[in-house]
């Protein structure tokens, strides 16, 4: 099936557009060439792509409206569109990928979302230029998000997987690296050049987009194990050559800078474990921002660290949507999230994934003629209520406007570590050490002296229900007299929740502000009396610090 317009129709047709708005944009008389655009806004939504086109069938402009508006508040200062990545076939004509209407749809769920995007074709830039059309009418600055590994499709089983990986799945990193293990070798050359070529000719395609992202959190395996510090340049020397190619086109189409962003794990030590020489590039300022975090949401971050390694360019703290599986982020919870970042020193927040809530929601029924475009409370189905979620976009991008807000933080919800993308806080006890004891450092960002309520919970895993436990909070006793203590015998399975737990004491207690220190908080839970025969590790897991300053 070929593409519905030709790949000459297609730039005639983004180069119209692009001028278009950038005439609009200078006003119709002739300027000097613009100064270098400025870093982006302090808060920016990145969007896979992919949410909108799964929602419904037989979508059309009118639904891309709605579903672009839900999110595109007034506090959004930039939007960062995922477009692609070297595994996938390309939404778009393409002489560097293979265009996914050459392949086959292989399921229902694909060809729902190909037709999806062919009710897109003759629009100017089909899906991808309707939307950059719709953000940058709303004010939006836009990145293309390019994925620079991802691994949905990693397999030569897979109909969607793309060409080239077929092409070179022996450069594949292998084993070593899990379910990452598909992932593509960035010291090969031609990996390095394929994946330069998609980015610059997407520039090419779409001249009207603000910039370009780079999001290696999908996923953070360019290098055999072992080799990325070693092999570190061989990347950084393919970011200048897409920068200085960007830079090449800006001046011929007389227009700002692109904007370059890039998002990375959550330490400079995991970055250069990667191959992701921040310091390097940070020296040549060779990104407008960098977005550091882990693969859940995450809410430690360490941005203390990443300014004593980064001068100029300014640090976002990257924020999954999602702190479980299958779980999400609500209004407190983002407030708690970026309140933290900011306290540690981020320069913006960055979130990750945000529209996934539109993929929980359209799990509920709706009227046939109506797709789900708004977030509903969704409490009667074990999750928060998202009806106000939006809220937070226009609170988190400034730190002031969270001030004095209800927050709830969240600390050692991930039960796996395998990668160095994943959360790196768990807390473990063999039960043979006698004077061991789980311990947790967590952060708050409230001052405690405006609060009106503080409610820590947490959850000690693996464990009987007579066994009795000390709890200390910054190196004080907590007295039993406000704990609350409840036993969940059977634990927790996926017939009411998403992550499975062992049988579990659910803690509860009522804090004192001057409890709580500003900055680092140590919980630590040791041990005072052990049922015999037992053998799991005990767990602390499910840390949650609820902060109200009385509101209705």
């Amino acid at each position: 099936m070929p593409y519905p317009c030709s790949r000459r129709e297609f730039l005639q047709a983004s180069a119209a557009c692009a001028t278009a708005s950038l005439a609009s944009a200078r006003g119709q008389s002739a300027q000097p060439t613009p100064p270098r655009a400025v870093s982006p806004g302090k808060l920016v939504l990145n969007d896979d792509g992919h949410v909108f086109l799964n929602l419904n069938d037989e979508l059309g402009k009118a639904d891309l409206r709605r579903y672009l508006q839900s999110y595109c508040r007034p506090g959004v200062d930039v939007v960062a569109y995922c477009v692609g990545d070297m595994s996938w076939p390309t939404f778009y004509p393409s002489r560097v990928g293979v265009p996914y209407n050459v392949l086959g749809a292989g399921d229902d769920r694909r060809r729902r979302i190909y037709q999806n995007v062919d009710s897109f074709a003759r629009e100017p830039g089909g899906y991808f230029g309707t939307v950059f059309a719709i953000l940058r009418e709303w004010g939006k600055k836009v990145l293309a998000s390019f994925r620079m590994n991802d691994a949905h499709f990693t397999s030569l089983k897979n109909p969607h997987v793309s060409e080239f990986w077929k092409q070179h799945a022996k450069r594949a990193l292998g084993s070593a690296y899990g379910y990452y293990g598909g992932c593509l070798n960035y010291a090969f050359d031609e990996v390095r050049a394929h994946f330069a070529e998609r980015v610059l000719e997407f520039a090419d395609l779409y001249p009207e987009i603000d910039g370009l992202e780079l999001d290696a959190m999908r996923s953070p395996f360019f290098f055999l194990p072992g080799k990325g510090a070693e092999q570190a340049p061989l990347f950084t020397e393919m970011v200048r050559r897409i920068k200085a190619a960007l830079a090449d086109r800006a001046r011929r189409l007389k227009r700002p800078d692109y904007l370059l962003a890039i998002n990375v794990p959550l330490t400079p030590e995991l970055a250069l474990e990667c191959g992701l020489d921040v310091a390097a590039w940070d020296a040549e300022r060779l990104f407008d921002h960098v977005s550091v975090g882990t693969y859940q949401a995450y809410m430690n971050h360490p941005i203390e660290r990443w300014k004593t390694l980064v001068r100029g360019t300014p640090v976002l703290a990257y924020i999954g949507c999602s702190p479980q599986t299958g779980r999400y982020l609500g209004l407190k919870e983002y407030r708690a999230a970026a309140a933290n970042a900011y306290a540690s020193g981020a320069d913006g927040v960055y979130l990750f994934n945000y529209p996934c809530l539109y993929e929980l929601a359209a799990q509920m029924p709706t009227a046939v003629d109506q797709g789900m475009m708004a977030l509903p409370d969704m409490r009667p189905y074990g999750h928060l209520d998202f009806t106000q979620v939006g809220q937070a976009l226009d609170e988190i991008g400034r730190p002031e406007s969270l001030r004095g807000k209800a927050k709830r933080f969240l600390f050692h919800f991930g039960n796996d570590t395998r990668y160095r993308h994943y959360d790196p806080d768990l807390a473990s006890l063999d039960r043979q050490d006698a004077q061991g004891r789980l311990k947790a450092v967590f952060r708050c960002s409230e001052d405690g002296d405006r609060t009106r309520a503080v409610t820590l919970r947490f959850k000690i895993e693996n464990v009987g229900r007579r066994e009795q436990f000390q709890i200390t909070l910054n190196g004080h006793a907590i007295a039993s007299g406000p704990q609350q203590v409840r036993y969940a015998a059977n634990g927790r399975d996926t017939r009411i929740h998403t992550v499975k737990l062992g049988p579990y004491l659910d803690y509860e207690i009522a804090l004192q502000s001057s409890q709580l220190v500003r900055g680092e908080n140590v919980l630590e839970v040791a041990p005072t009396k052990l049922k015999p025969g037992l053998a799991a590790k005990i767990n602390l897991v499910e840390i949650e610090l609820s902060v109200g300053y009385g509101e209705a």
